[in-house]
Order: structure tokens, then C-alpha cells, then sequence
């Protein structure tokens, strides 16, 4: 009989071992992998461009924007900054929009209209740098037929990505305009001095929503 206790012990062991088996070995849980999103050009809602102008020595703001605005956009990226950098645009000058038809037919005949190429203004991204909550973005402007950078920083919240900065329109040889639009204007643009002035400097904000598909 002692003969016998080893081999049977041995059986003993395998059998409990080969029907443990889920007891013995057990898996470790993975985590979950990292979600990776992916943006791109939501040609559905849409880009806002808003200016402010200013007017009177006193720098006092008028508001405006342009109804319509063309744009065109590449693939889809995990990298906002990729996105930026396809983007090309067009901005019919016609569809300014002041909530006043008599000034915002003065800026369109007294300063778009004094311009070259008047219809239209031009723009494309050279380059983006930041990453997916801020950064800068260089444009190419092409206004007066005279094409110049422009940096706007930009900041993104829930995928809305709003850009700010500021150009000054003498760099577009624009100096004739913007005399043309304070001569029409006249006493709207006189301030409490008596002097009657529009100043160069345009604010821009600049508004869009992109797609974002998360997995």
C-alpha cells in the first residue's frame, strides 16, 4: 500500500489543479485605453467674423460682422494645429452688417469700394502653433490686392475655437479708404474735440465650431 500513496498523490494534485484552474490563475484587469479625438471643419454651423472699428479721437467702438464667410478645410486630425493649417477662406465685402443699413452702406461704397478688388477678401493659414486649448495662428490677408500676416491667438472650449487680434489697415495700403470712409461719415465720426477721425485698427474675433469624434 505505501507503494501506491505517491502515484495516488500525484493524481490527487493534477486533478484538483486541472479543475481549479480559474482559482489558480488569475487574469489582471487591463485599463481602459486612453480615448483619442478627432477634429475637423464643421461646414454645417458655420464661421462667425466679427470686427470692431473705431471712430472719434475718443477710440469709441462700432460693431460689425460679415454675414457670409466661404471656407474650405482638409482631413480630419487629433491635432487642432493641423486643422487650422488647411483652412482657406474667402469673405464676400458685401455682406457687412452693422445693424445699419445707411453705415453699412458707406463702408461698402466709401471703403471697400475705394479699394482694389473690392468684392472680395482673401485668406489662408500658413501656420498654427499650441495645441488643443490654445495657441497662435499666422493667416495670409490678401486686402487692397496686397496679401499680409496676421497672428490671432486662439483659444478652444468644448470644440468651439474663437480667435482674437487685432490689424492695422495701413499695412494694406489702405490709407485712402479709410480717409474716404471719415470724409462720408463726417460729423458721425467728430468727437467732443471737434475733430473728426477713423482710425485704422480693426479688432477681429473670429468664432467657429469644429466636429469632434471621440473613441
Amino acid at each position: 500500500m505505501k507503494k501506491l500513496f505517491l502515484p495516488l498523490a500525484v493524481i490527487t494534485v493534477f486533478t484538483i489543479a486541472s479543475c481549479g484552474g480559474d482559482e489558480i490563475i488569475k487574469e489582471t484587469p487591463t485599463e481602459n485605453a486612453e480615448e483619442i479625438c478627432f477634429y475637423s471643419y464643421d461646414n454645417t454651423t458655420g464661421t462667425q467674423v466679427r470686427w470692431t472699428a473705431f471712430k472719434t479721437t475718443d477710440k469709441v467702438g462700432v460693431g460689425g460682422q460679415f454675414d457670409q464667410v466661404n471656407v474650405t478645410a482638409g482631413d480630419k486630425s487629433t491635432k487642432i494645429t493641423d486643422v487650422l493649417e488647411t483652412v482657406v477662406f474667402n469673405i464676400p465685402t458685401s455682406s457687412t452688417n452693422t445693424v445699419n443699413e445707411d453705415r453699412d452702406s458707406k463702408i461698402v461704397k466709401s471703403f471697400f469700394g475705394v479699394l482694389d478688388a473690392t468684392d472680395i477678401i482673401l485668406g489662408q493659414v500658413k501656420s498654427a502653433e499650441g495645441d488643443n486649448t490654445s495657441g497662435t495662428c499666422t493667416f495670409y490677408l490678401t486686402i487692397n490686392n496686397v496679401e499680409k500676416e496676421v497672428v490671432l491667438n486662439y483659444t478652444v472650449e468644448n470644440a468651439i475655437i474663437k480667435l482674437t487680434g487685432e490689424i492695422d489697415l495701413i499695412n494694406w495700403g489702405a490709407e485712402n479708404a479709410v480717409a474716404s470712409l471719415n470724409e462720408i461719415c463726417g460729423i458721425l465720426h467728430t468727437g467732443a474735440d471737434g475733430v473728426s477721425k477713423t482710425w485704422p485698427n480693426v479688432e477681429l474675433a473670429i468664432e467657429t465650431t469644429l466636429k469632434k469624434e471621440c473613441h
